[in-house]
């Protein structure tokens, strides 16, 4: 797998961080980001499970804001890479360092 964009790779985002996202609960990763990676995986797989617990477990480490901002740039995300691959719209690979 190959990290995909040139402004990731500047943020710091390494092949082996990247690697690690398969099996994220043990990898690396703060509480936060754990939180926001069970989140987006709930909602890709099946958002009818996102239910009043995963809620409020997020509110354990995002704010109400945080949340409703997670909420839409992980949809926005989502349904873009959906539209891409049903499109067949080819991405990454052309990145500049």
């Amino acid at each position: 797998m190959a990290t995909r964009y040139a402004s990731g790779r500047r943020e710091g985002i390494t092949e082996e961080l990247v690697a690690a996202l398969a099996d994220y609960e043990r990898g690396p990763f703060s509480a936060r980001e754990k939180a926001a990676l069970r989140y987006a995986d709930r909602l890709f797989f099946d958002h009818h499970r996102v239910d009043d617990a995963l809620w409020d477990a997020l509110g354990d480490v995002f704010t109400e804001e945080e949340r409703l901002e997670l909420t839409w740039v992980l949809s926005e995300f989502i349904g873009l890479g959906k539209v891409m691959y049903v499109l067949g719209v080819q991405y990454g690979g052309h990145a500049h360092v």
